[in-house]
C-alpha cells in the first residue's frame, strides 16, 4: 500500500490575514485561528511559505518548543514573492512579520504548506 502524504495548506490568499502590528512594529500571523498562532507541526517534514506584498521589512519563522517555556530556532523568510521551503525541526512553529508601521493594521496575502 502506498504511503499517503500528510499535508496541511494554510490559505490566506483568498481571505488575507489581518495583522495588528504592535507598538514595536511586530505582528504574529494567526496561522490557526482556532488554536492560536502557534501550530503543531509534528507529522510533517517540510514547510513551504509564500508571503505576498506587505509593509513589513522582514519575516521570521520560529520552530521548536514555543508554547510555555520556549526553546526554538529562528529562520529568516525573505519577502521576495518566492516560495521558500524549510525542513521541520521541531514540534511547533509560528510566523512573525517585523518592521511594519507601529500600531497599524494590515491585510497580508500568504500561504503555508506543510507536508510529510
Amino acid at each position: 500500500m502506498p504511503d499517503v502524504p500528510n499535508v496541511w495548506f494554510i490559505n490566506f490568499v483568498d481571505n488575507p490575514a489581518v495583522l495588528n502590528y504592535s507598538q514595536h512594529g511586530e505582528a504574529q500571523v494567526p496561522l490557526d485561528p482556532q488554536t492560536g498562532s502557534i501550530i503543531d507541526v509534528t507529522g510533517f517534514r517540510r514547510v513551504s511559505i509564500l508571503i505576498g506584498s506587505t509593509n513589513a521589512s522582514s519575516c521570521v519563522m520560529y520552530m521548536g518548543k514555543i508554547s510555555g517555556t520556549t526553546l526554538s530556532q529562528s529562520f529568516s523568510v525573505p519577502l521576495d514573492a518566492m516560495i521558500h521551503t524549510f525542513e521541520v525541526i521541531g514540534p511547533q512553529m509560528n510566523l512573525w512579520l517585523m518592521g511594519g508601521k507601529p500600531n497599524a493594521i494590515e491585510n497580508v496575502q500568504l500561504w503555508v504548506y506543510l507536508r510529510s
